[in-house]
């Protein structure tokens, strides 16, 4: 859906240059660029789990050099950063509160905290704009950050006698909590190649950055590795900057109220938010901001703990969720949608007997209605299953790139009529079908007759795919300058004159050719040039607010809901722990196992799918447990051998030894996408009709990760709960710890 052959064949035009310098810190060398015939690329194994350990290090070399961009990081405001040649800000220059009596301690410091009159201002959205205060650099004097235009980074002190120090000074102690060395032994990475990085990420002035994706923040101490990268773009002025960090895919609005209809505006939405209810996820919401928490404290409890952790600064979590579920809390679920998705199986942990058994239980989860193509772990366990539509038989407009950063949007359409059964008015069994019709016959706002508003005030009905994505399509051709009529000749030599009726129908007669040029054109792009300044130096939106926080006080004031403990607001290397932030090895002992576990994206397959292609099966019929030549000797374990991962609790990874190069010494990896329940490996019957599974689809091996041993049978006799980040909830994928030996 995302086309990276751009990207593609401008970082291999610009490697063989030598215009370009990659450095890839990964656990494994897998599918990715760094070969022998590509010139100024390097691969540097690193442990699991410690990505923010070697963002740490880098960070604590550029400070000690003084080699970050001390203007970029010290401008207060965007308009100063801009009107300084810079595409964003940060806070590093503003005051923490670090006196521990001070009612607002690990905070931010605001005008009343430092005795400051702060005008009252609003902003586009008649919300007040808070006031921090800073040293105003030029005259050393405390100051409101919207008064001045560069802070002072460094200070440690007292303002109208309350405690502060800067942010910059608060990174600056916690990415010296370890020495050079220390980051070289836990992460893996020699202390020569740490400092050769640091002093060549700063020897490009903003031109240079980090590509960090999910799977780089796939452990329990992943958004450390998020800091990290956000820091080390924001320390040497990059945000924003052609050649730096560039925003990813920027583009105009289509599913939203665009230019000609407003798909964001639902009349009669139902008032739901975070502030009258809860994520299921248990996300969003601190523990002691809960309804439960304050009723419980009404009834005399004092201090009391949730039967499963709150996450107050992580998002909706779709692995939380599913452990929420089977919990039945914070509260029980009484129906369960599921559309495309596989959760229990890409969940670390959950694929056991009694998470299934649970999912199962109509006393547990009453109804659980399935939308999808295939029936995969996850839908097999469902009450009713709704077919669905395949990427060809479907819409999509992606706008949430990888690293592109040219501006514009992707159209996927249905090049053929989906073979998914077909209702009496026509219309295909879809995950859309299904809503519209569920939600009509509830009654509920935002579906059916006169469901969407163009920018005129017109009604349409929303009832099927193309109601809805065919308009965002229109937002598209009109976005910015509308694009042209598709020629008729053209129109017809591609066939658009005979897509379906339904097609035309959601769009006006005006708008109609100005779609069918975009739907044959696959999307609609701008130039590269429309996305930089006037000046080829800054990206597109410039001026818009771009801040970084090299303190988060969202995350310095959190406290952990069982242990009370709290993480600093900066970048540290925290070492893996549970879910009450005691370090998994307090728990177990990391000589009897000394290894972590890694994924990586598979050659002959995708996550889900492709094990039911025969082809790509005789190509690899099943992924292997990588592990590194020293590790493979020092156990005797050799190549082809059945070996087996071990957690502390039990939890068995089992499958054939790889022993390779190009593996980081103390883990082991697996392709992911393996070990396959369902998805064709089992018989199905459907309508009386069976169909044989193939045995060969269930072949290889995923990471059984352990549960949390400090939620786990300890909180409640029968919770089950994985290990998972302790801000943003996602599971702990990468990481743990695992004893390995022969089976």
């Amino acid at each position: 859906m995302i086309n990276f052959q751009s990207s593609g064949k401008r970082t291999l035009k610009n490697l063989a240059a030598g215009k370009l310098k990659i450095d890839v810190l990964d656990c494994t060398l897998a599918n990715g660029s760094v070969t022998p015939t590509i010139p100024g690329i390097n691969w540097i194994p690193i442990k699991p789990a410690t990505n923010a350990a070697f963002c740490a290090a880098l960070v604590q070399k550029i400070i000690a050099d003084k080699t970050y961009n001390a203007d970029a990081i010290s401008f207060t405001t965007q308009k100063a950063a801009v009107e300084g040649g810079y595409g964003a800000y940060t806070n590093a220059t503003y005051l923490v509160i670090v006196d521990e009596n001070h009612p607002n301690y690990r905070k931010l410091m605001r005008a009343a905290d430092a005795g400051i009159d702060a005008p009252e201002e609003k902003d586009k959205d008649g919300k007040a704009v808070e006031q921090y205060v800073v040293i105003d650099a030029a005259t050393g004097q405390p100051a409101l950050h919207s008064a001045c235009s560069k802070g002072t980074l460094e200070f440690e002190g007292e303002v109208n006698g309350v405690a502060v120090r800067t942010g910059f000074s608060l990174l600056t102690e916690t990415v010296n909590e370890y020495t050079m060395d220390e980051y070289a032994e836990i992460t893996g990475v020699s202390v020569e190649d740490l400092e050769r990085i640091a002093r060549e990420y700063t020897s490009h002035g903003t031109r240079v950055g980090i590509c960090h994706k999910g799977g780089s923040a796939a452990s329990v101490n992943g958004i450390d590795t998020v800091m990290g990268a956000a820091v080390l773009h924001a320390i040497v002025g990059a945000n924003q900057m052609i050649g730096g960090n560039a925003p990813n895919s920027p583009a105009p609005t289509t599913t939203g109220n665009g230019k000609r209809y407003k798909l964001g505006a639902i009349e009669g939405k139902p008032d739901v938010s975070t502030k009258n209810a809860c994520y299921i996820s248990r996300t969003v919401k601190a523990w002691k901001k809960t309804d439960e928490y304050k009723n419980r404290v009404a009834a005399g409890e004092k201090d009391p703990k949730p039967l499963m952790p709150w996450f107050a600064n992580g998002a909706a979590s779709d692995s939380q969720a599913l452990l929420s579920i089977v919990n039945k809390y914070p509260y029980q679920a009484k129906i369960l949608t599921s559309f495309m998705c596989n959760t229990i199986q890409a969940t670390p942990g959950a694929m056991r007997d009694e998470v299934v058994e649970r999912l199962c239980d109509p006393e547990v989860l009453p109804l659980h209605i399935v939308c999808d193509v295939f029936v995969g772990e996850h839908a097999q366990y469902a009450d009713y299953i709704v077919p669905d539509v395949t990427p060809y038989e479907s819409f999509g407009l992606p706008t949430t790139g990888t690293t592109f950063t040219g501006y514009g949007t992707t159209v996927r359409w249905q090049v053929k009529e989906p073979e998914s059964m077909k209702l009496a008015d026509g219309r295909h069994a879809s995950w859309e079908t299904f809503l519209a019709d569920v939600a009509e016959a509830c009654g509920l706002p935002g579906w059916g007759e006169g469901a969407i508003k163009d920018v005129d005030g017109k009604a349409w009905p929303l009832r099927d795919a193309a109601d809805f994505y065919l308009k965002a399509v229109a937002n598209l051709a009109y976005a910015e300058e509308p694009v042209a009529d598709i020629d008729a000749q053209e129109a017809h030599l591609q066939g658009l004159d005979e897509l379906p009726d339904s097609f035309k129908a959601a769009v006006s007669d005006e708008e109609w050719p100005k779609v069918q040029s975009v739907l044959s054109r696959g999307g609609r792009y701008w130039p590269m040039s429309y996305v930089h300044d006037a000046d080829g130096r800054r990206s597109r939106g410039y001026q818009d607010e771009n801040q970084a926080y090299f303190y988060s006080e969202k995350r310095a004031t959190n406290r952990n809901c069982y242990s009370g403990k709290q993480l600093p607001g900066t970048l540290r290397y925290n070492p893996e722990t549970f879910t009450d932030l005691s370090p998994m090895e307090d728990h177990f002992s990391r000589e009897e196992y000394p290894f972590g576990a890694s994924e990586h994206k598979p050659r002959f397959r995708s996550i889900s799918m492709l094990s039911n292609s025969p082809v790509m099966r005789d190509l690899c019929s099943h992924n292997y447990i990588e592990l590194n030549r020293e590790d493979a000797a020092e156990l005797g374990i050799k190549d082809g051998d059945l070996v087996r991962a071990t957690t502390p609790l039990g939890d068995v990874s089992e499958g054939v030894a790889m022993v390779r190069a190009g593996q980081v010494k103390g883990a082991f990896a697996l392709a992911f996408g393996y070990e396959h329940q369902n998805y064709g490996a089992q018989d199905i019957e459907v309508d009386g009709k069976a169909t044989k599974g193939d045995p060969a689809i269930a072949a290889g091996v995923r990471i059984h990760q352990m549960l949390d041993p400090t939620v786990t049978g300890v909180t409640g006799d029968d919770v089950i709960s994985i290990i998972a980040e302790n801000d943003a909830a996602s599971p702990g994928r990468c990481g743990g710890m695992f004893k390995i030996e022969k089976a």
